[in-house]
């Protein structure tokens, strides 16, 4: 299998994990989705709903894939996403953190670019 599908597998797979342990969360009313762009290799994990009279819309994840790279767009959880990934065997080297302006990344234990 090629880098990229392995690299989705545990992308999916993550949020998938994560998926599953915001529907025990307080927001009972909202729903989890994983949208995907499996042509572009562009995936988020989004909360779409309501609480109570307050409209619900945010992402938690975007990861794309680049390369052979995990770029991480967006991240809004306190452990991060990156751990997460390196819980799966994803090394920092193969990780992103696109986010940080490019140079800021160097900073960072992860890739560059």
């Amino acid at each position: 299998m090629d880098r990229i599908n392995i690299n989705k597998n545990l992308v999916l797979n993550v949020f998938t994990e994560y998926k599953t342990y915001l529907k025990g969360s307080n927001f009972s009313s909202v729903d989890y989705q994983i949208i995907t762009d499996e042509k572009n290799h562009h995936y988020q994990l989004v909360a779409v709903g309501w609480e109570g009279d307050e409209r619900i819309f945010y992402v938690i994840f975007q990861a794309d894939l680049i390369g052979e790279k995990i770029w991480i767009q967006e991240d809004n959880t306190e452990d991060g996403l990156a751990s997460f990934l390196e819980e799966k065997g994803i090394s920092k080297k193969e990780i992103v953190l696109a986010y940080f302006p490019e140079y800021h990344r160097k900073y960072t234990a992860y890739a560059v670019a």
